[in-house]
């Protein structure tokens, strides 16, 4: 998954209905760096009608769909 592609999730269950079957664009990598060293993996996505973006972590990612690949 690039930066700019189109991504959607599916219908995941009823506790994600804010995301259920919504489109998004892929904003990137926003990786947390924990004071214990550990490394947290999230990803920004900017969910379609929404003003800011979206921070999810790497089990939601493994979710998205690609509908479309940027250029």
């Amino acid at each position: 998954m690039k930066i700019g592609d189109l991504v959607k999730f599916p219908y995941l269950n009823s506790y994600t209905r804010h995301i259920n079957n919504k489109y998004a664009v892929y904003v990137g990598e926003a990786f947390v760096v924990r004071e214990d060293g550990v490394v947290v993996e999230n990803h920004k996505i900017l969910l379609r009608g929404d003003s800011a973006p979206t921070t999810i972590d790497k089990t939601m990612y493994r979710w998205l769909e690609v509908v479309s690949e940027s250029r």
